[in-house]
């Protein structure tokens, strides 16, 4: 069942009407000001009509302008052969390059462990991403580490290439190396 709503159905009593504002007197004294000013500038124009007269009925001076003997032109330019075009066309340019030295087959190291079985576990990982891995043994001054190394690499361009790659594949870290 539906609330009721009192309230709202109470008879409401019309509003008392209310007379009109009465209008404002007409400003007689600020359209007087107007009307003045208005004179003011329409008399202004007058005056400055009037005196613009006197300038007109003087006779306009003319300068006469010096005339000048003009110079006859020189003869229109022969036509000339220009040679470059042909040479250009027919030059041999001779450039040494230097070769660009090779410095030898890259590596790319990826990881050092401390444990053998964390090696082969990255080892796995970099499987995954589709190349495969060496997992080298290192005796440094704080005991033996596990290198994971990927490589040889002819050009320091293919580790870059496949160091991208890894880093799709969410493996980061992986430094480049000359092979030694």
């Amino acid at each position: 069942m539906k609330n009721k709503d009192y309230v709202s159905q109470k008879k409401r009593q019309k509003a008392p009407k209310q007379e009109a504002p009465k209008g404002r007197p007409f400003p007689v004294v600020k359209m007087l000001v107007v009307a003045g000013l208005i004179a003011a500038f329409v008399g202004g124009l007058l005056f400055i009509k009037d005196d613009s007269n006197d300038f007109q009925d003087q006779a306009p001076t003319v300068h006469k302008k010096a005339v000048r003997k003009s110079k006859p032109l020189p003869p229109p330019p022969e036509d000339e052969e220009w040679s470059f075009i042909e040479e250009l066309e027919n030059k041999n340019v001779e450039v040494e390059s230097e070769e660009l030295k090779d410095r030898g087959p890259y590596k790319m190291q990826c990881a050092s462990f401390r444990s053998q079985s964390d090696a082969e576990g990255f080892k796995a990982r970099i499987a995954f991403a589709g190349f495969e891995s060496q997992v080298i043994p290192s005796q440094g001054t704080s005991g033996m580490w596990y290198k994971v190394i990927l490589g040889p690499f002819e050009r320091k361009r293919d580790a870059e290439k496949t160091r991208h790659i890894l880093k799709r594949n969410d493996i980061r870290g992986c430094q480049i190396w000359l092979w030694r």
